[in-house]
């Protein structure tokens, strides 16, 4: 039998002035305000997975992807009831939009969750491209300014991104456009709508090796250097953007939100589904092969990850909303 996570039948929900007997007593969405396919999406649906491989709750857990820019589902969300059925997952994006001013809400509008798998870059070309290191991309964003097109999801992690990475070279200057998240620039790049743009290093695996790892002959795209401190074990022959001179280090953790005035208790009891879920073979598994790094927070330790998170994006955010 399934295990409960549960409020007790004499719990009242502040929010609609009832009593509900347990939570949940239907399935649970959770919201990726992205395509399918790209980093939020796999990190969603190997979660939706590993919930149910837990038998964390008595209920499944629903994916349900946003299309368009990310804000359409993040204020779905925010908007939503706060009765413990309505969830959004994200990253950094939801502060890099606060800061460029691409959102009119912010992430203290939202009540957290959970944080886990941390999970970094890689800037990507055409093969056809005649750029084969990312020296040579910036240097090209150099002599030629705002010529080089570099798809992003504006004010999201691919934008900012975009930003560091040109920062690291004085002079450098890409032409920032409006495509998308992962699979939308994977899209655009690969029918030479965009000169460049950074992919995840699972987007990396999923969009140009086969499941063997060996590479696709079919993929028009190719990785240039990884924004981890570290090589990424799934793309080992990849330098870092470290090892190619540049100073830049960009790695980002995936957030669970709920409605600001969900019950505290439901936050609770979705944050232990989502750790029991973390610890199976699954979620390792692909934490492993995807090159996530392990991490979960909730409480005070998640708060203080938002915290010095904001601190250190907000800057970098002002920069791109000139950019």
């Amino acid at each position: 039998m399934k295990k409960l996570l549960g409020i007790a039948a004499a719990a009242m929900l502040s929010t609609t002035g009832m009593a509900q007997a347990e939570w949940p007593e239907k399935p649970i969405k959770l919201v990726v305000p992205f395509g399918a396919g790209g980093t939020s999406d796999q990190v969603a649906r190997v979660m939706q997975a590993a919930i149910e491989d837990s038998s964390a709750l008595n209920q499944p857990v629903t994916v349900v992807n946003v299309g368009g820019h990310y804000s359409i589902g993040a204020r779905q969300v925010m908007e939503a009831d706060p009765d413990g059925y309505n969830f959004l997952i994200i990253h950094i994006a939801l502060m890099g939009g606060e800061g460029t001013g691409a959102l009119d809400f912010s992430w203290r509008d939202f009540k957290p969750v959970a944080a886990t798998g941390e999970f970094c870059l890689a800037p990507m070309v055409r093969k056809d491209s005649g750029i084969d290191t990312v020296g040579q991309l910036l240097e090209k964003a150099k002599a030629e300014p705002n010529t080089v097109i570099f798809g992003a999801n504006i004010g999201a992690i691919n934008h900012l991104a975009g930003v560091m990475l040109q920062e690291s070279l004085p002079g450098a200057k890409f032409r920032f456009v409006q495509i998308g998240g992962g699979t939308a620039n994977f899209t655009a790049l690969t029918g030479a709508q965009t000169n460049t743009t950074v992919l995840s290093g699972a987007e990396v695996i999923n969009f140009t090796l086969l499941p063997d790892g060996t590479e696709n002959p079919e993929s028009q795209i190719k990785p240039l250097a990884y924004t981890g401190a570290e090589r990424f074990d799934g793309l080992p022959d990849l330098p870092t953007v470290q090892e190619e001179g540049f100073d830049m280090t960009f790695c980002i953790k995936n957030w669970i939100f709920a409605p600001k005035e969900t019950p505290q208790e439901i936050v609770d009891g979705f944050a232990d589904a989502i750790g029991a879920g973390i610890k199976t073979d699954r979620f390792q598994k692909f934490l492993n092969e995807k090159g996530f790094a392990e991490s979960f927070l909730t409480g005070d330790a998640l708060q203080k990850d938002l915290d010095d998170t904001w601190a250190a994006i907000e800057p970098v955010a002002k920069i791109a909303a000139e950019n």
